[in-house]
This record gives C-alpha cells, sequence and structure tokens, in this order.
C-alpha cells in the first residue's frame, strides 16, 4: 500500500547544496525541492547531521511563475578556469556557467570608514587592500573576455568613496564599452564633500550611485549599521538631488527589523528627484552577520509585502522575474509624475521579455523599442535622456491617464523597484547558482557573487 507523507507534498527536484547545520562548506549535500503547504523548501539530507530544512520560498505560485519566465541562456564568451571538481568549486568562470555577467562588480578596497553588523565582504576601518589602476586594469580585461560589451559595472568595496583614485578609477571605467557604471557607497564622503559631488557629476550620463539605506527607523540602522546614519543618508540624499544624480537606493531586509518598512521605502524613495528606484535585498549569511533568531526572509516574502500594501502601485502582475535569473531577481517598472506612480511592467506581454537576447539589452528588439523599451529598458533604467517622447506619447500611453504623458517626460520619471536574493549556506543550490548573473571581477576571474561572498571560490586558480 503506498504511504504518503505528511510532511510535503510534491516533489519539484533534485539538487545539490551545503549543510547549514555543520556549515561545512568543502563538500555538497544531497537536496530535494519540495512543496510544505504553500511554500517551497530545500530538504537537505547530510551524512554527519541528518536531514535539515530550508524554505526557498513561500510562495508556491511564484515559485511555478518564476520558471515560466525562464529564458535560453546567454553565455559568458569565454570560459577562464577548468572544470575539475565541479560547481560550484570551480567558478571563476567555469564551463558550465548558464549565464553573462549582467552585473560585473570591481571591489577596489577592503577598507571602509564604518564596522556594519552586517557586510558580505567583512569590510571596516583598517582592512586596507587598496587596489591598483593597473589591477583595475586587469579587472577590466578579464570581464572584457568574458564579456566584450558589459552592460553595467558596479565599483564596490569596501567603502570606495575613500579610494585616493577614485574619480580616477570610475573615469577610466566610464571610457570603456561598459553602457552603464555605478558606485557602491554608504553616502558619508557624499553627505560631507561637495567638491566630490560635483566630481562625480562630472563623469556625466550613465553613471549612478548604489546608495546603501536600509531604514527610516533609528532602532534598524542601529542593528544593521551599528549606528543611527539616517541624518548621513538624508544629507547624502539632498546632495545627490542638488545635482541631479541618478540614484537607486539599495535596502537589506531582516525579518522583524525592517520588513515593516518596505512599503513607506518605495514611498520615500518616489520623493526624491534623483531616486530612480529601489534594490531591496534579503540578508544573507555571509561576512559578518550578526543577525540571531528568525533573521532570514525570502524574495517572495518582499514581493507580497509590496504587492499587497494598499499605498502600493506595484500589483501582482507588475513585479516578476527578471528572465535571465528568475528565481533571484524580481522587477517592476513604473513612471513617476508629480508625485504619481503609474507602473507598466504588467501591460508588458511575458513573450516579449523573455525571447530577449540578454535581459539588459532588451533594446536589440527594434519593435519592442518603438513600443516599451523607452519606458522598461536599463538604457532607461540607468541611462539619461533615453526616452523618445513622442514614441513614448503616441504608442505607450495613447490609452492611459494624462498625467503619464507630460511634455518634458525623461529619465527622471522612471522608477524601478528589484528585489535580488544572493545565495548562502541556507538557500544554494547547484542549479539555480549557474544562472547567478552577478559577477565578482578579479584580476583573471570572474566569479559567481554568492560563491564569492561564501569564499567557495576567493582563491580559485587555473
Amino acid at each position: 500500500m503506498a504511504f504518503y507523507s505528511k510532511e510535503y507534498d510534491l516533489f519539484l527536484g533534485v539538487t545539490e547544496s551545503f549543510c547549514h547545520l555543520c556549515r561545512n562548506k568543502d563538500r555538497l549535500v544531497s537536496a530535494h525541492m519540495v512543496t510544505h503547504g504553500k511554500e517551497v523548501w530545500l530538504r537537505k539530507f547530510c551524512l554527519d547531521c541528518g536531514e535539515s530544512w530550508a524554505m526557498i520560498s513561500h510562495d508556491y505560485e511564484y515559485y511555478k511563475k518564476c520558471n515560466d519566465y525562464l529564458k535560453k541562456p546567454d553565455l559568458p564568451e569565454c570560459s577562464l578556469t577548468p572544470i575539475k571538481r565541479g560547481c560550484p568549486f570551480d567558478c571563476g568562470v567555469c564551463p558550465q556557467h548558464q549565464n553573462h555577467p549582467c552585473l560585473a562588480l570591481f571591489n577596489i578596497i577592503d577598507e571602509c570608514n564604518m564596522k556594519c553588523n552586517i557586510c558580505y565582504h567583512n569590510s571596516e576601518p583598517g582592512s586596507g587592500n587598496y587596489r591598483s589602476m593597473d589591477d583595475v586594469k586587469k579587472m577590466n580585461e578579464t570581464l572584457l573576455k568574458v564579456e566584450s560589451a558589459p552592460d553595467l559595472i558596479q565599483v564596490t568595496g569596501g567603502e570606495p568613496s575613500i579610494h585616493p583614485q577614485i574619480i580616477e578609477i570610475l573615469k577610466y571605467l566610464k571610457s570603456g564599452p561598459v553602457r552603464h557604471l555605478m558606485m557602491n557607497t554608504n553616502g558619508i564622503r557624499i553627505s560631507e564633500d561637495e567638491s566630490f559631488v560635483k566630481e562625480l557629476k562630472g563623469i556625466g550620463k550613465g553613471f549612478e550611485i548604489y546608495l546603501q539605506f536600509d531604514s527610516l527607523e533609528e532602532t534598524a540602522l542601529k542593528r544593521l549599521r551599528n549606528a543611527n546614519v539616517k541624518r548621513i543618508r538624508e544629507q547624502a540624499l539632498a546632495m545627490l538631488d542638488k545635482y541631479n544624480i541618478s540614484t537607486t537606493l539599495v535596502c537589506v531586509i531582516e525579518k522583524w527589523l525592517n520588513d515593516d518598512e518596505i512599503p513607506k521605502l518605495i514611498e520615500y524613495a518616489t520623493k526624491w528627484k534623483c531616486v530612480r528606484g529601489i534594490v531591496f535585498q534579503p540578508i544573507q549569511d555571509v561576512g559578518r552577520n550578526m543577525s540571531t533568531g528568525d533573521f532570514r526572509i525570502s524574495l517572495s516574502e518582499i514581493r507580497e509585502k509590496i504587492i499587497t500594501d494598499q499605498n502600493t502601485a506595484f500589483t501582482e502582475a507588475d513585479m516578476i522575474p527578471l528572465p535571465c535569473d528568475p528565481h533571484k531577481i524580481c522587477v517592476g517598472y513604473a513612471i513617476k509624475h508629480d508625485g504619481k506612480i503609474l507602473p507598466v511592467t504588467g501591460k508588458i506581454p511575458r513573450e516579449m521579455i523573455t525571447e530577449q537576447k540578454g535581459t539588459i539589452a532588451f533594446e536589440q528588439d527594434r519593435n519592442f523599442i518603438n513600443t516599451v523599451i523607452d519606458t522598461v529598458s536599463l538604457d532607461t533604467a540607468f541611462g539619461e535622456n533615453i526616452i523618445n517622447k513622442e514614441s513614448v506619447k503616441r504608442k505607450l500611453f495613447f490609452c492611459w491617464p494624462e498625467f503619464l504623458a507630460p511634455e518634458n517626460m525623461d529619465y527622471e520619471n522612471v522608477f524601478r523597484i528589484v528585489i535580488m536574493e544572493f545565495s548562502d549556506i541556507y538557500n544554494f543550490d547547484t542549479t539555480n547558482i549557474k544562472r547567478e548573473c552577478n559577477f565578482m571581477i578579479e584580476p583573471e576571474l570572474a566569479i559567481p557573487f554568492s560563491t564569492y561572498n561564501m569564499e567557495l571560490t576567493r582563491s580559485c586558480g587555473k
């Protein structure tokens, strides 16, 4: 007679993960992807610890939707490391990887002027490791081997703004074939040094600030950043607004700490002229993480808080999986004008997104451009003055409210929400890690961001 286990409902597949009980990162363990009620879990089997469970989505229906959005892979142009032990131990990047670098991160410094209670890179004052211009050039050469026409480079650290050659580094990278350039920062120098902000403005179009902005509450800021940095963040935003430097707010979300602020943070972000969007990152258990207890929150839980809040304009149809890495990245685009927000992502047929070559470079499809690309591509999301105003008015907004077709619509009218979840020892699975499109670039290595943070491949060699 068949036996039915009440422990889980559906068997979705098999993958490999790490045991989060013994935290042994030298060996993989077998894992089943299963449902438990409306949730999706990894059911792991460790020879030493036995069985353990890790939730990867609280919403099975959205999990299935992610599979529907999965697109054909756009591979790196070449591999840099051979297959020896198999995924993920050969990352660097090896021939098994199924995605190119949509986002390339250049870590130019370990030094930081803060010591946050959470930091994926474990940075703090005294960490040092200032990368030279020669190092940066070697990183760029490595990137161009695997991605000859990069969409997006993000300069990070540590705190990159304190690097003595930061402007020189940014200008050098901007002069290459990259379409969009970002600097990740805690905002301290921006809040205090107007001459530095003027230099950033001088970098020109296609440059954006990725500003750490986790909360509006003192308690949460002290818990995450070990300091009440609200005033610093507001001063930095005021300075960026003054010079109209495109800015994205990035918020690390810890369950029961600042997850109830998500709608408030979205509303706050829309009030600033310089802010083009907001990114929510579920807290990742890597580097320095002083969170304890039930601190983990999934991408799907953050998405639910966005689409169910009455004051948030984004609906279920507007927050969609990003086709290149659908289980780990969720996006929504909108037009903002005079304080009003109208999402546009839900108006686009799924096929128009999943059939694109690349995911960031939507504009390769000219028919797509003629209808909606002027609003939702990353040419709009990260560029300046890209929108074809008359095309938008004629072809996109002809049946929509009049306020969505202002005479002077440009990049300031674009607003995006991104939820970006990274892998750690809890939710890691080898099936999904092969699709990661965020890469940490080192001289001679291009390492998926999650495996880099988990210290699986920092010392990887050919």
